[in-house]
């Protein structure tokens, strides 16, 4: 079967002296993964998250497609020029590495990883980015927190609940601040502002509320790096 569509490049590996193994997150057909024959030889551009648009033939028998043509859909121009921009790209890669290798096709879900990379492109301040990007990317998986009618006093992460009703106090936020802050990167309000230290906090939170709800989640070496580097 000979197809052509767009994909997001999620990961690369060796597959031979001059070959490698492609994986991207498709617009029609989900995680995907392919063979790019001598593309070493070719020294063609692979940016991390690259938008590509993907010529190829796939036998329905077979798990990896074979590309034919491979050409940029979309050529950021200050994406990988900004060293913190860079760093986000990274962050970003490894929260999609760990869940998106069984993800079938979801448009809402690729068009939302493009106009991320395209927000990511034209933002002035980074420090606001992770935090926003990995509460709206865990909605889209199906994980939104509820938030009961009468209000919250808490965050219990373990069952995903702003409410007043307190559970397991080591998975329960508290404080007022940081609440105002995760449900302002679930559901996004630009007039309010945070420190430094909130948005470092609150990306933490964060993750721990992804690692107890996605399978083998674990990123708290990216997260080291995104503490020293933005918010220091």
């Amino acid at each position: 079967m000979k197809a052509k569509e767009l994909g997001i490049l999620i990961d690369k590996q060796a597959y031979s002296e001059s070959s490698i193994i492609l994986h991207f997150y498709t617009l029609d057909r989900g995680f995907q993964s392919f063979v790019f024959k001598g593309a070493l030889k070719k020294r063609k551009a692979l940016n991390q998250l690259g938008l590509y648009e993907l010529s190829y033939f796939k036998r329905p028998e077979s798990d990896l497609g074979i590309i034919n043509q491979l050409d940029f859909a979309w050529t950021p121009l200050a994406l990988f020029e900004h060293p913190q921009k860079v760093l986000l790209v990274f962050f970003m890669t490894d929260v999609l590495q760990q869940t998106l290798r069984y993800q079938g096709a979801d448009q809402q879900l690729f068009y939302f990883i493009r106009d991320q990379l395209l927000k990511l492109e034209t933002i002035a301040h980074t420090r606001d980015f992770p935090g926003t990007f990995l509460a709206q990317y865990l909605m889209i998986l199906g994980y939104t927190p509820l938030i009961d009618e009468d209000g919250f006093s808490i965050f219990d992460m373990n069952t995903g609940r702003f409410s007043h009703s307190l559970g397991d106090n080591s998975n329960c936020i508290q404080d007022k601040t940081m609440l105002t802050y995760l449900v302002a990167q679930f559901w996004p309000q630009d007039e309010l502002q945070f420190s430094g230290e909130v948005h470092k906090e609150g990306l933490r939170i964060l993750i721990q509320y992804a690692s107890i709800h996605l399978a083998n989640f674990n990123i708290d070496k990216t997260l080291e790096i995104l503490h020293d580097t933005l918010y220091d």
